[in-house]
């Protein structure tokens, strides 16, 4: 049956133009976004997911994104520093593509870094949105982690994005569960590393794996490690401590009570995870070695 238009009285809100515009390619959370926006002036990703109910904050982040890149939004931040001319025309040649997302990404990452992209920086980062299939929350996210760890480039992005591929990251959710993951592996280095008596940027990366695996994989607490730092005496390294949690794992110990029932560890139950020493060559062999005569030998060979 046709449809048309029911008498209304109510109130009203006055969409702009430009909604209308993005209504073929903006999905219908985006759209949906925008039109909340509208009516309540509210732009809290958090006050709009729970109010419009999206699948995660994210959601909302990256709907606020894009209207901001297609204009109908505008940053609040301070504004990234002024790019040089040749910087400019290359932030406004990128812009141009006919996707709102590239401007705000170009503009994110910049105030991010807290400096002006070069225009192959600017070519290279949107690369990660168009050929490399990154979202842009997450390009934005992983800016972010590689600034506060004082590396601000876009190749430090790309190859960070290439480590969290390999982790399983894909979207704005995983990319915040893997820093999580990150943050808490930090604290745990570093409550490690007060333990060990070093500092933590002395931890190696075998050592930092380490200490994630005893707290992720086997459930060992700082109690535990204390244990076995006790047991290990002089000792005391990572490789060695990483050997008494081992042999404890294997004999089922999971608590300092039944480690202490235990009793000491020998040196030949503490399982080693030093690198095997090359094995040599029993005696009987050596002395075949300075027996043969290795001048027939060479005669054979020569014949």
């Amino acid at each position: 049956m046709p449809y048309q238009l029911a008498a209304y009285n109510g109130d009203t809100v006055a969409v702009p133009q430009i909604v209308f515009t993005h209504l073929a390619q903006a999905d219908g959370d985006t759209v949906r976004t925008a039109l909340y926006v509208l009516q309540t002036g509210d732009t809290d990703p958090r006050t709009i997911a729970r109010a419009l109910g999206l699948n995660s904050v994210e959601a909302a982040r990256r709907a606020l994104q894009y209207w901001a890149g297609a204009g109908l939004l505008e940053g609040s931040r301070r504004a990234a520093p002024a790019a040089l001319p040749e910087e400019k025309a290359a932030s406004i040649d990128l812009a141009s593509l006919d996707d709102p997302y590239v401007a705000v990404l170009c503009e994110e990452a910049q105030t991010a870094f807290g400096k002006a992209l070069s225009r192959s920086e600017m070519q290279r980062l949107v690369g990660l949105y168009l050929q490399d299939g990154w979202q842009p929350d997450v390009i934005l996210l992983c800016c972010a982690e590689v600034a506060r760890q004082g590396r601000r480039s876009v190749a430090a992005v790309a190859r960070e994005l290439a480590r969290w591929r390999e982790d399983g990251v894909e979207s704005g959710e995983d990319a915040e569960r893997h820093l999580r993951k990150v943050k808490q592996r930090e604290e745990w280095c570093a409550d490690a590393a007060a333990q060990f008596g070093i500092a933590p940027t002395a931890l190696t990366r075998w050592e930092r794996g380490a200490i994630a695996r005893w707290h992720e994989e086997w459930g060992i607490g700082r109690e535990m490690i204390d244990e076995a730092l006790l047991r290990a005496g002089s000792k005391n390294t990572i490789r060695y401590v990483d050997g008494i949690l081992r042999a404890w794992r294997a004999q089922g110990i999971t608590t300092v009570a039944a480690a202490r029932g235990q009793g000491q560890l020998s040196g030949s139950n503490i399982l080693a995870t030093e690198r095997p020493a090359a094995p040599q060559p029993a005696a009987s062999a050596q002395k075949d070695l300075f027996n043969r005569n290795w001048a027939a030998l060479f005669d054979d060979e020569e014949g």
